[in-house]
């Protein structure tokens, strides 16, 4: 049976995705992090990368099913940043401002993150929704961000704020 790449592909973004929301487990072996998806028959070692000391690392994407064109996904994003949550919170709503994205909601929890939830256009995308968690921990940023359109946020918002809220640093 030939499959293409592209199905391959997204056949694993599923899988990945199915393991996120149904709890898999994730453990560390000495050299890489395996994850471990036994409900579909398999593990696989991430990749060996460490997170950038200069730039952004996306270490994890996760998607739902497509719908209206476009996948409701949650990622992970770390972040080298010197300064505070509050700090961070401020450069971030200063670029909310500068592409005239609004802020729906926002609160600082405990004194290293910052919990937000905002909405804006994207000209390839369309008018979006996210929900984001930024935790700042010994120089980084950890930013999870849950993204779906505007038109699926109703029926997506619950599952996706569920999994952002699950995410811990170690």
């Amino acid at each position: 049976m030939k499959l293409r790449f592209s199905c391959l592909v997204q056949r694993v973004s599923f899988a990945v995705a199915g393991a996120m929301f149904a709890g898999a487990s994730f453990f560390a072996s000495a050299n890489a992090a395996t994850v471990d998806l036994p409900q579909y028959g398999f593990a696989i070692e991430a990749l060996d990368g460490t997170p950038s000391t200069t730039s952004a690392t996306t270490a994890l994407m996760t998607f739902l099913p497509p719908s209206d064109g476009f996948a409701p996904n949650i990622n992970v994003n770390i972040q080298p940043y010197p300064g505070d949550i509050g700090s961070y919170a401020a450069m971030s709503k200063g670029q909310f401002a500068s592409k005239q994205w609004v802020v729906v909601s926002e609160k600082q929890v405990g004194g290293n993150e910052w919990v937000i939830e905002y909405s804006g256009s994207i000209p390839q995308s369309g008018s979006l929704h996210f929900y984001a968690r930024a935790i700042a921990k010994a120089g980084k940023v950890y930013l999870v961000t849950a993204t779906a359109k505007e038109t699926q946020w109703g029926a997506v918002s619950a599952v996706l704020r569920k999994h952002v809220d699950s995410f811990q640093v170690k």
